[in-house]
């Protein structure tokens, strides 16, 4: 039985190399229920929220990680978003004058951008090319170039489901301890073990069997499982601090002309609406200046 909506983190006693899996099931179900894309977008966004998942177990902070692939393809945009406690997001935007029956998906030229806001301290941002319209290789060329970090990922989509096998070696001062014996060939034998992982295997099998498949007669420490799930933390009161920004002026010519203001969230398409009284709470002082306050 497939292990779904896990994130499963392991490491391998005689080397320096680290490994997770991620399977993702109800978490797409959920999302897919309130946004609806093409069978193959819906792949795309899989991907890369596995890709987001895999690499949150990498970043050692609270906080979110968001992956976000820009394109000149019939796929302009994708954004996948992850927090530290594996709550999951997504969300694509599609160029309508573009065939997406296209085999190109994603376009001849794009780029990968992977943000890291943690709860506290600054913001990172990485940006690689996207390489040859992949999510995958474009994941590996960034721990190429900013973490100088040799990293493989395997990620298989298929009917609503999406799974996939990460791969890591560590300097020698990483999280493993010093005293492992040098095993000079244990990347390349635990990365052509991966390579002969299929698909289906991927997709269907539990996280304990890819395991064993690959790796029993390697020393695996297994860790705890980490849970993920759909979830959206849009709210009326976040949407409120964003009219704030706007302005006094700009909300109440809206409420003039349309009655209500109306925001929708992208992510999950949950709808707000914000009347003349919520716009007088919201701008007390210039709402009273200008006689709004009294109705």
């Amino acid at each position: 039985m497939a292990t779904h909506d896990t994130l499963q983190r392991f490491t391998f006693d005689n080397c320096h190399v680290r490994g997770e899996l991620v399977g993702l099931k109800q978490s797409l179900a959920d999302m897919f229920q309130r946004q609806t894309y093409p069978e193959p977008v819906n792949g795309l966004l899989g991907e890369l929220l596995v890709a987001a998942a895999l690499l949150s177990a990498t970043v050692k902070i609270e906080g979110i990680l968001s992956l976000q692939v820009q394109t000149d393809g019939p796929v302009r945009l994708l954004v996948a978003e992850t927090t530290h406690d594996g709550k999951l997001k997504g969300i694509a935007r599609l160029d309508e004058d573009k065939d997406l029956s296209e085999e190109h998906l994603l376009g001849q030229k794009g780029q990968l951008i992977i943000t890291i806001e943690p709860n506290q301290g600054r913001r990172y941002q990485g940006i690689v090319a996207l390489e040859e319209g992949s999510i995958t290789k474009s994941v590996e060329a960034y721990f190429r170039q900013s973490e100088q970090l040799d990293t493989h990922l395997w990620i298989s989509c298929e009917n609503g489901m999406a799974a996939g096998l990460f791969l890591q070696e560590l300097p020698e001062l990483g999280e493993i301890q010093e005293t492992i014996e040098a095993d000079d060939d244990a990347w390349n034998r635990l990365n052509q073990l991966a390579h002969t992982l299929r698909s289906d295997e991927l997709l269907h099998l539990s996280n304990e069997d890819i395991l064993y498949r690959l790796y029993h007669e390697e020393k695996v420490r297994v860790y705890e499982g980490q849970p993920l799930q759909f979830s959206c933390s849009c709210s009326k009161e976040r949407l409120s601090v964003a009219l704030t920004q706007i302005g006094y002026a700009e909300c109440q010519d809206i409420i003039d002309e349309q009655k209500k203001i109306r925001a929708d969230c992208q992510f999950c398409g949950q709808h707000y609406s914000f009347t003349q009284s919520d716009v007088n709470g919201l701008f007390p002082l210039e709402s009273a200046k200008n006689g709004k306050g009294l109705h």
